[in-house]
């Protein structure tokens, strides 16, 4: 998620959105690779409280304050997330150096300071490699830029080449990019690839609900597979799920798992511990049978993980019991593959949220408030962590509060100060009451 308005051509309703190097020799081979086994209980649960890719933009406007501590640089408002919990540091890495995407700056750049301060904080680094140019998620998947990479070279257009054409490429990325953040002396503990991948990966994608930006079209990858650039989100959406999930497994899953192998390989021929995970939409989150297919075809397609990922976002439809179904697809996750499922995007408004995110569907017995927002995360974690099959959780932007995220952030500004709510400790409240 990327909470800033974009170029979205003509726009649908809510209604419609939610329902609806020796690299090549290795690369070849990913198939064989072998599974990282799920960790143990006791490695911890993830309060993945960190820093945003927004976090210098807010705090050119205020400082954070949870009433005892006062944040006006980026590494004492991790320090601040730290005392209330936190156990690593995130950061979005696009494949440019310098990757802006309207508020949000996602380049590498950023994110090898990013590890620099985990090191510094001596706090795990969580890097989610995007496989982007600048930025990507459910409503559009661009392909990678590689130009900050001398020694990778496409001979062509990437969405012109073949699976196996690419395959090679990805491989010596995940190398380069691995190597780099690596030598910050930072600690991976997760490498995530990709960002809300069930419709596409690394511009091998349906037609988005944002065919154009400033600086991206949308080009079918007709090379792989010419029904890829035929089918489109909307169209894709409101399809019978078994209808959807036949297209996606014929179609187009087969060749994400092998891409997001291919990247793996490379990060793993460096860092041979390496731990693997990826993440679908809040969409994927709302049923069981669409996020089990997902993950059996990643892994028939070579894509092991050690926890699967999933946006969660429930107020952003009003469909059913959202809480229950996120429960029941996360639990079959874990009973089916024996890995734990990791929240990697989670937010729930505390005030009214204006568009182009106006996720305002409460759940029964959270109002949108924020005493709603509090109870919401931590009875959420209270369930998942523990004996539960959540690995940790991570609230997006929870730094972001002087836009319309803010009611999604873990602050309330008023004039130059950014005042805590009570959300803020919700997730280490949540971990004591976990059985």
């Amino acid at each position: 998620m990327n909470p800033t308005p974009r170029n979205t051509g003509p726009r649908l309703g809510r209604r419609t959105f939610l329902t609806a190097s020796a690299a090549t020799g290795l690369a070849l081979g990913l198939s064989t690779a072998p599974a990282l086994a799920a960790g143990p209980a006791s490695r911890g649960f993830r309060t993945a409280l960190s820093v945003s890719p927004f976090t210098e933009l807010v705090l050119g406007s205020v400082a954070l304050t949870d009433g005892e501590r006062t944040a006006r640089t980026v590494e004492q408002v991790q320090r601040l997330f730290k005392a209330h919990g936190s156990t690593e540091v995130y950061a979005r890495i696009a494949t440019l150096r310098d990757a802006p995407s309207g508020e949000a700056q996602h380049g590498l750049a950023r994110g090898l300071q990013r590890a620099r301060l985990a090191r510094t904080l001596d706090q795990p680094f969580n890097p989610e490699i995007g496989l982007f140019a600048v930025y990507g998620d459910i409503s559009h998947q661009p392909e990678p830029d590689f130009s900050d990479y001398p020694g990778i070279n496409p001979p062509a257009p990437w969405t012109s080449l073949t699976v196996d054409q690419m395959i090679p490429f990805l491989y010596r990325y995940g190398v380069a990019v691995a190597l780099q953040i690596l030598a910050t002396g930072a600690r991976v503990n997760v490498w995530n690839l990709g960002n809300e991948i069930e419709l596409g990966l690394a511009g091998v994608a349906v037609r988005g609900l944002v065919t154009q930006t400033d600086r991206w079209t949308y080009s079918p990858p007709d090379a792989i597979d010419p029904a890829i650039g035929q089918m489109d989100f909307t169209t894709l959406i409101m399809m019978p799920e078994p209808d959807r999930i036949a297209w996606l497994e014929a179609h187009l899953w087969p060749h994400i798992g092998r891409m997001l192998a291919a990247t793996a390989a490379g990060i793993r021929s460096v860092h041979p511990t390496a731990r693997f995970s990826s993440h679908t939409s809040t969409i994927g989150s709302a049923s069981t049978a669409l996020p089990v297919a997902f993950w059996k075809a990643m892994r028939k397609a070579g894509y092991q993980v050690s926890e699967m990922g999933t946006s969660f976002y429930p107020t952003s439809n009003d469909y059913g019991d959202r809480m229950a179904a996120f429960k029941d697809a996360a639990a079959t996750l874990h009973t089916t593959f024996g890995k734990r499922v990791f929240v990697a995007e989670l937010g729930y408004p505390s005030s009214t949220m204006p568009p182009p995110y106006a996720w305002n569907s409460p759940l029964p017995g959270y109002p949108i408030s924020p005493e709603g927002e509090h109870a919401f995360v931590r009875d959420l974690v209270a369930w998942g962590a523990g004996s539960g099959p959540l690995s940790g959780v991570r609230p997006w932007a929870p730094d972001f509060c002087i836009s319309g995220w803010q009611p999604m952030s873990h602050f309330t500004a008023s004039g130059s100060t950014a005042t805590a709510q009570p959300v803020l400790d919700a997730i280490s409240e949540g971990l004591a009451a976990a059985t």
